[in-house]
């Protein structure tokens, strides 16, 4: 900026210009300038001057302080040193989970318990450790008293991380969700060894997999119709591309579970209740030009269908819901048997 006023002072035709508006002599080769700082910051009405004013602005009438435990330090996550020690933890964890011994089950702070295992943000954690006592805390309402310390968690990446117990509780209610301890019972037979003759078909439950072309239908991965039908599943779907139902493309068998002593149409529309979250509606031209609106296709992986069909002929679908952001099937903390009258 000086530098230039400097060149306007020494260009004889532009400080005949300015010079009438020159209110503070700046154009004066001679003379500095008449106008100081604290003059342009001159306070005539004395609303700067606080002086006399004394400090009550500052002092809260209104606001209690809290009485909250604050955290002596960040819980930064950490290497563990001694990770080799919970790694076979973590892979056997895992492989309960893949097989269903082991299930996700929405979060209840009760489950906060020593060598319990979570999910939080999408990694996998042990609480190994947790140095926790009972803390009072204290609000207009009253007081309030609830476990809390630091915790020693030991997670799948590898890090630890001595978080608050009462941090940890509520991250998880947030992101987070339990595992389930391993449950023997699981395992369902699946060879048809326990039919017999007194048994009655009802009809099959299909899955198929759409062929289209279509980028409409190709964005979505992992991509199902799920059906039934009561006669042969190659002759149903025969002339898939001709038909508005399969979206006018061939279909691919994926699975086919033949059903009985069951409701097959009541097995199917609780399938469809289960996955109404990724229910995909597609509008689609027939061949005679009318717009059809096929409604049984379905976003979700193959294995999880396999698991809701299990879960939905034990009755017990009632106590899990699809959860498609981490596309697994979970189990509520708290809930009803299933009540599905799919049963003959």
């Amino acid at each position: 900026m000086k530098a230039r006023l400097d060149a306007i002072k020494k260009d004889s035709t532009k400080v005949k210009v300015l010079l009438d508006y020159d209110f503070y002599n700046l154009l004066d080769k001679e003379h500095t300038p008449s106008v100081t700082l604290t003059d342009t910051l001159d306070d005539p009405l004395g609303l700067l001057d606080l002086s006399d004013e004394d400090d009550s602005i500052y002092d809260l009438e209104h606001v209690e302080k809290s009485n909250r435990l604050r955290p002596d330090f960040v819980a930064h996550r950490r290497i563990c040193k001694e990770f080799y020690i919970f790694e076979p933890i973590f892979d056997s964890i895992k492989k309960d989970l893949k097989s269903g011994r082991r299930t996700f089950v929405q979060f209840n702070e009760a489950d906060l318990n020593h060598k319990s295992f979570f999910v939080l943000n999408g990694v996998l954690l042990i609480l190994e450790s947790a140095k926790t006592s009972v803390q009072t805390y204290s609000f207009n309402s009253g007081s309030r008293e609830r476990q809390d310390g630091r915790t020693r968690c030991i997670f799948d990446n590898g890090t630890e991380s001595e978080m608050l117990f009462r941090s940890l509780g509520k991250a998880l209610l947030k992101n987070g969700f339990t595992i389930s301890d391993v449950d023997e019972s699981k395992s369902i037979p699946q060879d048809g060894s326990n039919i017999n003759s007194s048994d009655v078909s009802n009809g099959f439950i299909y899955v198929l997999k759409s062929e289209s072309s279509d980028p409409a239908v190709r964005q979505f991965k992992g991509l199902y119709k799920i059906g039934y039908c009561t006669t042969s599943i190659n002759e149903r779907i025969a002339d898939a591309k001709n038909d508005p139902t399969y979206l006018m493309a061939d279909v691919k068998l994926m699975i086919s579970v033949k059903c009985f002593n069951l409701n097959v149409p009541n097995l199917e529309d609780a399938i469809h209740k289960f996955f109404s979250d990724v229910n995909i509606e597609f509008k689609i031209k027939g061949n005679d030009g009318v717009i059809h609106y096929p409604k049984e296709w379905f976003a979700v992986p193959l294995d999880i269908i396999q698991e809701a069909i299990g879960l939905i002929t034990e009755g017990k679908s009632n106590a899990y819901y699809y959860d498609k952001e981490l596309k697994q099937i979970i189990k509520k903390s708290d809930s009803l048997n299933d009540c599905q009258n799919i049963r003959k």
